[in-house]
């Protein structure tokens, strides 16, 4: 039975401890001999290349998928005797999680480059196209060292990226898109982002209960003072007060007495005297009105019947005459008014009638009006025009009959007379009772104590701030 749990229990230790240290080290051999290879090719083929060349940076893009991150201190093809650093960082998976390889290698480009000529000669490679500069900012950032990815218009060959402070790296370059890493920066600017920086102060209180102060930050020990009251040593005095009452019945022979400490019995002292409580005596009033509206008076408590007098105004009586010889049925002038009878008159009756362009033809001999004929007795004639003059008796309508003026009364009444207001009486009576004695009051302390002096708050400052980072960018390329 001990065999088999000593089996069993190296079975464990294996499974648990000795396989995945075996599985461990055998993967890491696996990885860093992986790791090693695609370093060597790497650099030998940018010593072939003579720097980083299109080629190369292609490699390098499809060694990133296979988690192999590789970077160089200098892009593009580069003289003869130049040194390139060439970084490395491989990532990948343990028994206990992700682990990371870094290596880097220094070379030296011992190939020259193809003159203008063909072949391989000390002169230099003539440019074909003029370098291109672009300038930009990193957006502003809490870390100083973080990787940002600009476009750069036009880019077809990266020569080389600067910044206006610390380092900067190119990590990768993907047709226009640049991935660079800056570190190293200063603080650009400084933003507070909580906190208060308080002053030392200090301040006098007063009032306080307790001689140890600290209160909102303010400290200190106060002293004691007296806050109020008094040390009132025993006493005793006659004392005279007084009781109220509407009924006399109702005062007791004495009366207890307690104020301001001092107690007794005081005895009634007298009989009680009587009082006004409230309200007041008014005695009757007469008092002659002039003026009144009418008979009957009774205002502010004066009451009386008044005589009527005649204050202004007349009385025209109507009157009724005879008239004739109007023009109209209706009559109203002078106050008088009525409805006249029609009746005719022969009157006298001259009129004349101007004809223009009679010429030397003659008036008529008669004119009519209402059925009634004029005789021309004249005419006379200017230029073109007659005037032809009749006269005769013709019957006029007239109107005659009895006209009425009513009667005009403007006359204005009065009242006046002598009123009375009578005595009123609201007086109520109270009746106040004495009562004296001796009281006494044994002593008494009535102090309080309270402490008071200078607290002190010293200064503080909890501020917290945010310092952010921005490089200046600089690319050149072609």
């Amino acid at each position: 039975m001990s065999n088999l749990k000593g089996a069993i229990l190296a079975t464990a230790l294996f499974a648990a401890v000795v396989f995945p240290f075996l599985l461990m080290m055998s993967i890491d051999a696996f990885q860093q001999h992986a790791f090693l290879k695609m370093t060597e090719e790497v650099t030998e083929l940018v010593k072939e290349e003579g720097g980083v060349s299109e080629h190369v940076s292609q490699v390098a893009e499809r060694l990133k998928k296979k988690d192999l991150t590789v970077t160089f201190s200098k892009l593009g093809l580069v003289k003869f005797g130049e040194e390139i650093v060439i970084g490395y960082k491989y990532n990948y998976q343990n028994v206990r999680g992700m682990k990371t390889l870094d290596g880097q290698d220094k070379i030296v480009i011992m190939k020259r480059t193809t003159g203008k000529n063909g072949g391989n000669s000390n002169e230099p490679n003539l440019p074909t196209e003029i370098a291109k500069s672009y300038s930009t900012k990193t957006p502003e950032s809490l870390q100083p060292d973080k990787e940002y990815t600009f476009t750069v218009p036009g880019l077809k060959n990266l020569l080389d990226v600067s910044a206006d402070m610390g380092k900067v790296e190119v990590v990768r370059v993907d047709g226009e898109k640049v991935t660079v890493k800056v570190s190293g920066g200063k603080v650009v600017k400084t933003i507070q982002t909580g906190g208060t920086n308080t002053l030392a102060d200090e301040k006098y209180v007063t009032g306080e209960d307790s001689a140890v102060y600290n209160q909102n930050g303010y400290t200190g020990t106060l002293e004691r003072y007296l806050y109020s009251g008094k040390l009132m040593l025993a006493d005793s005095k006659v004392i005279t007060t007084t009781k109220t009452s509407l009924f006399t019945s109702v005062f007791p022979g004495s009366i207890d007495y307690g104020s301001d400490g001092y107690r007794g019995n005081l005895l009634k002292s007298g009989d009680p005297v009587k009082t006004i409580f409230s309200g007041e005596y008014t005695p009757s009033d007469t008092k002659w009105i002039e003026g009144a509206t009418a008979e009957e008076y009774n205002e502010n408590g004066y009451t009386g019947k008044l005589e009527k007098y005649l204050v202004s105004g007349t009385y025209t009586p109507s009157d009724t005459k005879y008239i004739q010889d109007q023009n109209s049925a209706n009559y109203h002038q002078d106050g008088y008014f009525g409805y006249l009878e029609r009746y005719q008159v022969e009157e006298f009756t001259t009129i004349s009638e101007v004809y223009p362009n009679l010429g030397t033809g003659g008036c008529s001999h008669f004119y009519y009006i209402n059925g009634q004929s004029l005789t021309l007795v004249n005419r006379t004639i200017d230029g073109d025009t007659t005037t032809c003059f009749y006269s005769g008796y013709i019957l006029v309508d007239k109107y005659k009959g009895m006209v009425t003026k009513p009667a005009v009364d403007t006359r204005v009444y009065a009242y006046k007379g002598t009123v009375t207001k009578p005595a009123t009486d609201t007086r109520i009576y109270e009746y106040v009772q004495n009562y004296t004695g001796t009281v006494t009051r044994p002593e008494m302390d009535t102090r309080i104590y309270k402490y008071r002096g200078t607290v002190v708050r010293p200064a503080s400052d909890t501020r917290t701030y945010e310092d952010y980072y921005q490089y200046e960018l600089n690319f050149q390329y072609k």
